[in-house]
């Protein structure tokens, strides 16, 4: 019997809609995966809002992980940090931001956080590092800034 291929998985019905072991992922399938109807939804979305950025910037996805140890020291400056994000956030730098967490957290236990994700709108990476260099997490050294790795990111839609 032939392994299942990744075309036939998504025309199953939503809750079946598992990863199939040893399904065949192809250049083909996956273009007609894009034209299942699950996507069409979210392609008419995008067309008919596009993301756009001020001229002359771009989003960027920056991905920053917090040094050994330092989950302590992010909870202490955590409201500060806070406070210092609503003049980026107002002035449309940040588009999205939130912790990087090690795993799904469990009723009742503390969130394992190892980092922050953000998307940010700025001309450079340069920009970006202007700006995060002067958060207090930088300032306190909670991110591990060796590690931080930032894209050039275009979103394809965005929901509320």
């Amino acid at each position: 019997m032939a392994a299942p291929t990744l075309t036939r998985a998504l025309q199953l019905p939503l809750p079946l809609r598992l990863p199939i072991p040893g399904a065949q992922l192809s250049y083909s399938s996956s273009i007609k995966a894009f034209r299942a109807p699950r996507f069409q939804q979210v392609r008419k979305m995008a067309s008919a809002n596009p993301i756009t950025v001020p001229e002359g910037k771009f989003e960027w996805l920056v991905i920053l992980p917090d040094g050994e140890g330092k989950f302590a020291k992010r909870m202490e400056v955590r409201p500060k940090h806070f406070e210092g994000l609503t003049k980026n956030v107002d002035n449309g730098f940040y588009k999205m931001g939130g912790a990087i967490l090690d795993e799904v957290p469990k009723e009742g236990e503390a969130m394992g956080i190892v980092g922050s994700a953000l998307v940010c709108v700025a001309a450079s990476k340069e920009e970006i590092f202007e700006v995060l260099k002067n958060d207090i997490y930088a300032k306190n050294e909670v991110w591990d800034f060796s590690k931080v790795q930032v894209y050039p990111f275009k979103c394809a839609f965005r929901m509320p």
